[in-house]
């Protein structure tokens, strides 16, 4: 018999990893704090519980995705939130990109109530919630990681076990580290050579088929080239994620200053365009060239 799934957090990921939990069969209850989520989901079959511990006590498995580390506060240890539950051998799971840190103190406060937990951040965007072919990185103990992946698998086909708690966020961080550090060289890049009167259509040719090629090359430049900066992810959630990137290697102590640079300009983005596409870290660098990377000659 198949667990009852619980999930908190039905915004642009959310909502439809919840859509794919149910055409797979699993009964799931919702909360979220916006109506019209709640009730799309509850449209197709799922469940509204009216806060996080009413809905924990009704399920077996609980899973979140929250965007910031103030909602998981709220969440999780807030007035009717998970850990005021009783949460004897339910299992929950963080979808969120926060830090190992706020991992810990949420796996302690579960353990405290019988309950286990995983943190099991996310990857591929929206396109990759919608088709059920996220990547999953989870940290935790095995035998939860093997008892939440008929779950797992029906929102995403490449799951990966990390190891300890802590683990899976620490892979996501670095994951979009490599993403807000790569987005910065593709603006440099790019407004250089419409400076220097290159055709940048040409030039994204150019990196296709050479050593230059990369996912971020695709999934940048054509929103750039079609002034598309609506927000699959959004520079206020990159910026968070640099961010704290920052804490984890000041923790460990290392080194990270290309980090430390990309962090700078998406701190910018973040005050100019917060909403807006990781992309629209290019206008930045336009408004201080003067130029706009149109892919037009």
């Amino acid at each position: 018999m198949r667990e009852t799934i619980g999930f908190i957090g039905l915004g642009t990921m959310g909502l439809p990893m919840v859509k794919n939990l149910l055409a797979k069969g699993f009964t799931v209850h919702v909360v979220s704090r916006s109506r019209g989520p709640i009730e799309n989901a509850v449209s197709l079959g799922a469940i509204e519980a009216n806060n996080p511990r009413d809905l924990a006590e009704k399920v077996d498995i609980l899973l979140t995705c929250l965007p910031l580390p103030a909602t998981i506060e709220e969440v999780y240890f807030g007035e009717n939130g998970i850990t005021s539950a009783d949460l004897t051998g339910k299992l929950v799971l963080d979808h969120s990109t926060v830090s190992p840190m706020l991992n810990e103190k949420a796996a302690s406060a579960i353990q405290e109530k019988g309950g286990s937990f995983m943190d099991a951040p996310i990857s591929g965007g929206p396109m990759g919630a919608i088709a059920g072919t996220l990547a999953i990185m989870c940290g935790g103990d095995k035998q939860d990681f093997e008892r939440a992946k008929p779950a797992l698998e029906a929102m995403g086909t490449n799951l990966f076990y990390m190891g300890a708690i802590g683990n899976g966020s620490i892979a996501k961080l670095m994951n979009n580290y490599i993403i807000g550090v790569h987005t910065a060289a593709l603006a440099e890049t790019f407004v250089l050579a419409t400076k220097a009167g290159v055709d940048t259509a040409e030039l994204y040719k150019v990196l296709e088929a050479s050593t230059g090629d990369s996912k971020m090359l695709h999934r940048i430049v054509p929103l750039v080239h079609e002034r598309d900066f609506d927000a699959r992810f959004s520079n206020k959630l990159l910026y968070k994620d640099m961010r704290i990137a920052g804490e984890l290697a000041k923790a460990y102590d290392v080194e990270m200053p290309v980090n430390s640079l990309a962090e700078q300009m998406y701190q910018q983005a973040n005050e100019k365009y917060p909403t807006e596409d990781i992309a629209a870290l290019f206008k930045l660098y336009e408004e201080k060239n003067n130029i706009i990377v149109s892919g037009k000659k």
